[in-house]
């Protein structure tokens, strides 16, 4: 049993192929059931072990999905992102696409319309691009900056709901800047990393030379931040550290330097 980029092989029905190197799709010619849990393991381990880690199932043919599949399917991708890969499902019929989102799987895995679409978008799983900015300490800056990086994830196909926690993010972090800078400095720093699996924030300012104490009480608001009307209403630590996987600031005599990092959820 060989999988080569020049030739197709057939598992029990299953037809999988190699178009180029570590990704492979996987068609499905019937129902998804039970019988169908062995085959499509044992064609997923089959492409781990040549190198394929990237997968596509296409379900073009397929009308009918059961439980004990769905939990196969969540194994093998599981089991893929380990190595290092993914598993996507594209060619869904719009009856078996709704079935599959009151099963939850539309939060779980990536669908596309085709299997080139999906193999465009894993080709870019790992690319990354940085947006850096020094903007002057000014509202306006911020505003701008807010619907620039928003229409950018958004063209991007991220989904709303990331796109609307980076954009609060982004707005208490950037006030923030503007608010607490230094009067004698002129602008702030901005870069966000963006790839499929993170978007990593940072938002730099200097400030007037603080003392020991007020360090301190920088870092203990960062530590133990409360929630309450004036922290969840904007510019808060807490709101930023609710919405983001993690956060961490450098504080120092002269600078305030804040990283988030939000994990891309399908």
């Amino acid at each position: 049993m060989t999988l080569s980029n020049s030739a197709d092989f057939l598992l029990e029905g299953l037809t999988v192929s190699s178009t180029e190197p570590g990704l492979a799709v996987i068609s499905i010619p019937s129902a998804l059931d039970i019988l169908a849990i062995v085959p499509f393991k044992v064609a997923v381990d089959k492409c781990i072990t040549d190198g394929n880690v990237f997968i596509v199932a296409d379900l073009e043919n397929v009308n009918f999905i059961d439980s004990p599949f769905v939990g196969t399917l969540m194994g093998c991708r599981k089991l893929l992102q380990q190595s290092g890969g993914d598993l996507a499902i594209c060619s869904v019929s719009q009856f078996l696409q709704e079935r599959l989102s009151i099963m939850g799987l539309d939060r779980v895995f990536h669908f596309y319309a085709t299997p080139q679409a999906a193999a465009l978008d894993f080709r870019h799983l790992g690319a990354r691009e940085l947006f850096s900015f020094t903007l002057p300490l000014r509202r306006s800056s911020v505003t701008l900056l807010r619907r620039f990086i928003c229409s950018v994830l958004a063209q991007k196909g991220f989904k709303p709901r990331l796109v609307f926690h980076i954009e609060t993010i982004l707005d208490e972090l950037a006030n923030n800047a503007v608010d607490y800078s230094d009067p004698g400095s002129k602008d702030f720093f901005v870069s966000i990393s963006i790839s499929r699996k993170k978007i990593i924030l940072i938002v730099k300012n200097t400030h007037g030379n603080l003392d020991k104490a007020a360090v301190d009480l920088l870092f203990n608001k960062y530590k133990n931040p409360v929630i309450d009307n004036d922290s969840t209403r904007g510019r808060g630590i807490s709101l930023v550290r609710m919405l983001s996987n993690s956060v961490n600031m450098d504080i120092s005599q002269t600078k305030i330097i804040v990283q988030v990092t939000k994990i891309v959820e399908v």
